[in-house]
């Protein structure tokens, strides 16, 4: 019995180490059009912008596509979960990654913010003319 534990023990683990160099290869590579310093530079000021209370320059910085579905009351709801961390300390780690779909290379960015009360993870994905097409916490 303690054999058999062993092997599909031994099988889960060779499994999720497959599952996860898949993950990878050059299909996280950045596209030709981002720079990998320029997009962690970006998200951080973004994320400043984000931070700043203002909703109208923190819209601005969406694709235009984004830009009608954003309301105030979501800029409030992000703003509120951000006071429950407290003050803005520093800024962490940053990773960057490339996506594709449809066609379109993406860069994301998920940055981590320390706050007094706690960190917080923010993902921001950019099109190629680095506006924001997605900004998650």
């Amino acid at each position: 019995m303690k054999k058999i534990r062993k092997v599909f023990a031994a099988m889960i683990v060779i499994t999720l180490t497959a599952v996860l160099l898949a993950g990878c290869g050059d299909s996280n590579k950045l596209g030709e059009n981002f720079d990998e310093e320029g997009v962690k530079k970006q998200a951080q000021e973004d994320i400043t912008i984000g931070e700043s209370g203002d909703f109208d320059a923190w819209k601005e910085r969406f694709v235009t596509e984004v830009q009608g579905s954003l309301t105030q009351d979501i800029y409030d709801n992000y703003l509120k979960i951000l006071e429950e961390k407290g003050e803005f300390e520093e800024f962490g780690k940053c990773a960057v990654i490339g996506q594709e779909q449809d066609g379109k290379k993406y860069a994301v960015a998920v940055c981590i913010v320390k706050h007094k009360n706690g960190d917080v993870k923010h993902t921001l994905a950019y099109d190629e003319n680095m506006k924001l097409v997605q900004y998650v916490i």
